[in-house]
């Protein structure tokens, strides 16, 4: 699946627009269309290597709603078209 992410390529480069591609969901995952993405200080710290251990390219945001797109086998609690959120 392609996705639009907004990326960061190195600490020192601006984050840009990029189509990504997301794996296939596995036998223990939600998948989920994103609605809205939180970005927030921890993301910026991270997106700046401020902190130890950002791997790039680095996609900041971690607070996200959206509706479950799909589910693995061995999902329980999570229906398609479910509305989640992520903190």
């Amino acid at each position: 699946m392609t996705t639009k992410a907004f990326v960061a390529h190195a600490a020192d480069q601006a984050v840009v627009a990029l189509d990504i591609e997301r794996r296939a969901p596995g036998p223990r995952d939600v998948q989920i269309e994103i609605a809205y993405c939180g970005v927030c200080h921890s993301d910026l710290h991270t997106v700046r290597s401020e902190w130890p251990g950002t791997l790039y390219p680095c996609v900041p945001g971690h607070e996200i709603v959206g509706q479950v797109s799909a589910v693995g086998d061995e999902v329980a609690g999570f229906k398609v078209g479910d509305t989640v959120g992520v903190g």
